[in-house]
């Protein structure tokens, strides 16, 4: 045999040889390759007041910043005890602790080990004892640790010693009006508390609040079964009054005989007096846990069933694979393959655990492609799996050929859900080259997918010099300047990283406003109209507002609105219509005027899947996903994709933002809006029956103050007492702090009123008031402090009381206090551009 052939046989034979070994290993590791969800582990902590359970607390793994740590707020007995067990099943504990904190983290109060406690078959139960440190009716931040070997596990929740609050009281009230809603016999007592009126919808049990008829309260004809005992959690304690939710999980039986789940939450807000309770508002909230029943099909229709009508749903361009989100929950629908995949689910298979069902996580829809793949976020905090306890975003690939979903990123945040969804809802974006955008504390960063390597792309962003498409994939940015005096915007789509540019025309200023799907907004001001008031507020009256084509090659302008005598303050697009926030020139200042609108028609026509809704008498009014053809699904086409086993982790820490001049409008412990205009988080938490907190957890506005507050003393110093009404009223602010400062000369340097109140109360914090209602600003008169307020172009005075009456104004101009009617006062300081500033001392 010659060396040829030899050398032939051998390299065949190592050719098979290669061949079986590496489809043995193929074949042996692929299914290891992927898993299951894994199990949640971490134990829940739950808090007693009076031996009532309250306050139910999860685990987080990392350190959190505490500053942001504020979902509920846990009352302390008169015994300076408080009751905790922990439910750690199999979870071994090996040392528990706690801490107390001042709200802005600063101040260590208290730091123990607690060494008296029991344990008996998984479920820990001790006393923490509370030094006697704590102030009536302060709050405090409280810190459980659980050390488990090397591993710390936190849990935070806000204390408080309540006086004269009632909480107990308030509790048992909100627990009777709860069970008496499931009793048809005993249930008349409730329509005491009710106030039916026309603002609420009877037609559904989505969403029943105070407004509502006692019959919808009463669960009209639902016939449901509570599942779960409800969960008491405090949100807020006051002596004006408590806030109180209930979740809950219901079930009832389906048509065709199925068993139904819901979610349910219960919003109380009550008033405790010695003659009665007062039930100030009541809200309830209802959404089915999709369950992919053969009935939630029927003709070209995919039944969602009772919830709220903010889908998150997207489609592929003929609309034949279809992705929505329903109760933290992702599904995905092939219509060609009559397929239907749980893509993501934090719950088992198997009845409702409170740790599954935990709701403070979100699911965003990034990209649905032709094949039925899907790219999605997961933000929030991370119920089970190899992230349970942690707060980040997940970026996932759901593969609908191979049937997996696939982690290409993580990064962790120490900051709470509720704060990380505030600041998320910004921008988020995978395109086609696998890069993810994001943009976090006012910096937009690219992050390769496959290599985990991360860059800034802009910073610097802050409200009014950008803004962001409704699907993330543009976003536009002024290039020059700021907000009040940009020149050249740069509009960017991230899907292919081309950007173009907008050029302002001579003497004039431009400002990003919005986009109608991939339509640039902006708006255009004469420089000569923008100016800095006498407060120190600037101006940005827009007299041109201009709809740009972003596909065009020479993105032409689509549409000039202009109308004499009329500027934009700002626009708002909603589904197909742009919402224009004009405002008019009295002489004195710019005042709102009439609303006006621009509509896109063409653009309802162009949905391939659209939200419908339904009626039974059973359930009312349900909504529905709309198809292009009549759909059939067989419980066999179900599916559960696998998840990919990581090689490595792929965490990608960015840098977080940094404690700013922001606000965050809470209701029923939820942020309902993040920003660093006072104003609009004051009127957000005003419409919402919410609170206004700061970035270092002090409230900054409250829904409740005092009936009456005489008006205070003002005195002027005399380095401005001839001075200007704004001169004087700035002074006389700052003498109530014991300051003697010379404004009208630091206004001639420059300074603007508002500025000058910053650097002067080191230890207050200015707010910004213009834009608020009179009767909102009055809570900061409440608060002992006068009110900056601007009563034409160029005088100013102080509102330094109020009564059922009226309020009490000083007149710097007379120097004496005036009484006026809340009409009047209003009419004057609307005319004026309703220009006020207030300050708070900090808490200490």
């Amino acid at each position: 045999m010659n060396k040829g052939m030899i050398r032939a046989l051998v390299l065949a034979g190592v050719f098979l040889v290669s061949t079986v070994v590496f489809s043995f290993l193929t074949n042996k590791t692929n299914p290891d390759m992927t898993t299951e969800l894994e199990e949640a582990t971490l134990p829940t902590v739950q808090l007693y007041y009076k031996e009532q359970k309250i306050n139910e607390l999860y685990g987080y793994v990392d350190e959190m910043n505490a500053v942001y740590m504020r979902d509920s707020i846990t009352p302390i007995d008169t015994d300076r005890l408080l009751p905790i067990r922990v439910q750690n099943g199999s979870y071994a504990v090996d040392e528990l602790s706690y801490e107390i904190r001042s709200m802005d983290t600063k101040r260590l109060i208290a730091d123990a080990k607690v060494d008296s406690y029991s344990q008996k078959n998984g479920v820990i139960t001790a006393d923490l004892p509370i030094q006697n440190l704590l102030d009536s009716n302060a709050e405090y931040l409280l810190i459980i640790h659980l050390l488990h070997g090397d591993d710390t596990l936190n849990y935070y929740t806000r204390i408080i010693e309540p006086q004269d609050c009632y909480v107990k009281e308030s509790i048992d009230f909100a627990k009777d009006f709860h069970e008496k809603t499931f009793q048809k016999d005993g249930s008349g007592s409730l329509a005491t508390y009710m106030e039916p009126d026309s603002s609420a919808d009877n037609t559904t049990l989505a969403n029943v609040s105070i407004h509502s008829t006692l019959r919808q309260v009463t669960w009209d004809k639902f016939n449901g079964t509570v599942l779960t005992d409800p969960s008491v959690s405090i949100k807020e304690i006051n002596n004006s009054y408590n806030v109180i939710l209930l979740d809950y999980v219901v079930t009832a039986t389906g048509d065709n005989g199925e068993l139904e789940y819901y979610n349910v939450e219960e919003y109380y807000r009550v008033r405790y007096t010695n003659d009665r309770m007062y039930l100030l508002n009541f809200e309830r909230t209802m959404d089915e846990i999709f369950r992919a029943e053969n009935d939630d099909f029927y003709e070209n229709y995919l039944q969602l069933g009772i919830c709220s009508s903010d889908v998150e749903y997207k489609s592929n361009e003929t609309g034949s694979i279809l992705c929505f989100v329903k109760e933290g929950e992702l599904w995905c629908y092939n219509a060609t393959e009559k397929k239907l995949s749980q893509v993501f689910s934090f719950r088992g298979y198997e009845g409702i655990d409170s740790r599954e069902n935990h709701k403070e996580h979100d699911i965003r829809i990034i990209k649905v492609d032709e094949t039925g793949s899907a790219d999605f976020v997961v933000y929030g905090y991370m119920n089970r799996g190899n992230h349970e306890g942690q707060v980040g975003v997940g970026v996932y690939h759901y593969d609908s050929v191979a049937n997996t979903v696939e982690e290409e990123l993580f990064i962790p945040s120490t900051h709470s859900y509720e704060v990380l969804k505030s600041e998320l809802g910004q921008l988020m974006y995978e395109n086609e080259s696998g890069m993810f955008y994001i943009m976090m504390g006012g910096t937009l960063y690219e992050i390769n997918l496959a290599t985990t390597k991360e860059k800034e792309v802009v910073s610097g962003f802050e409200t009014g010099n950008y803004a962001v498409s409704e699907d993330n994939q543009f976003v536009a940015y002024i290039a020059d300047g700021n907000s009040d005096s940009g020149s050249k915007i740069t509009v960017l789509n991230l899907e292919n990283s081309k950007s173009f540019e907008v050029a302002a025309a001579a003497g004039t200023y431009i400002r990003p406003l919005a986009f109608m799907e991939d339509d640039f907004i902006y708006g255009e001001a004469d420089d000569s109209d923008v100016y800095t008031d006498s407060a120190g507020n600037v101006q940005f009256p827009m007299n041109h507002i201009y709809i740009v084509d972003t596909d065009d090659e020479e993105h032409g302008v689509l549409k000039d609105y202009h109308k004499d005598g009329y500027y934009v303050a700002s626009v708002e697009v909603v589904d197909y219509t742009i919402y224009l926030n004009r405002e008019q020139y009295n002489g004195m200042a710019y005042v709102p005027a009439e609303q006006d609108t621009i509509m896109n028609r063409e653009g309802d026509s162009a949905e391939v899947v659209s939200i419908h809704s339904t009626v039974t008498e059973r359930k009312q009014t349900q909504l529905q996903l709309q198809l292009l053809q009549e759909e059939e699904i067989s419980s066999d086409r179900l599916l559960t994709p696998k998840r990919i086993v990581l090689e490595s982790p792929r965490n990608v820490n960015l840098k977080e933002p940094e404690e700013t001049d922001y606000y965050y409008a809470y209701s029923a412990g939820r942020v309902v809006l993040a920003t660093d205009n006072a104003a609009k988080a004051i009127a957000v938490a005003n419409d919402n029956v919410g609170v206004v907190v700061g970035s270092r957890q002090q409230y900054i506005w409250k829904r409740a103050r005092k009936s009456s507050q005489p008006p205070l003393t003002i005195t002027i110093g005399d380095a401005d007492a001839s001075g200007t009404t704004i001169a004087k009223a700035i002074n006389g602010m700052l003498s109530m702090q014991g300051l003697n400062v010379g404004v009208g000369e630091l206004m001639t340097s420059g300074n603007t009123p508002k500025q000058i109140l910053k650097d002067t109360l080191q230890d207050s914090v200015v707010i910004d008031l213009t834009g608020s209602d009179l009767d909102a600003v009055l809570y900061y008169v409440n608060l002992g402090t006068p009110v900056f307020a601007m009563s034409s172009g160029s005088e100013a005075v102080l509102i330094t009381g109020y009564d059922n009456a009226g309020v009490y104004v000083y007149n710097p101009a007379t120097g004496a206090i005036e009484k006026m009617s809340m009409t009047d006062a209003q009419n004057v300081f609307d005319a004026a551009g309703n220009v006020y500033f207030a300050y708070m001392k900090m808490a200490e």
